[in-house]
């Protein structure tokens, strides 16, 4: 008995062992998915404030734009 949990003990030791160096790397990826993906919302963040910022604009720009082609005099 005392025999079959020496054994048993040596064969999770190894497990373990073998289990610790994957373990290890999947914790590192998940943390390197974590700082994507915070990266990836910051940019969407960041393209949304931009498209907010601009977008009072645009009205004045396109009538700017349609003075400055009414103003254009052609020349024959």
């Amino acid at each position: 008995m005392r025999d079959d949990l020496s054994d048993i003990q040596a064969r999770l030791s190894d497990i373990n062992r073998r289990a610790a160096p994957v373990l290890e790397e999947n914790s590192r990826l998940h943390a390197a998915a974590g700082k994507a993906i915070t990266v990836i919302l910051a940019m969407a963040a960041f393209g949304v404030l931009t498209f907010i910022a601009i977008a009072p604009t645009e009205q004045s720009l396109k009538a700017s734009a349609l003075v400055n082609q009414e103003q254009t005099t052609w020349q024959n």
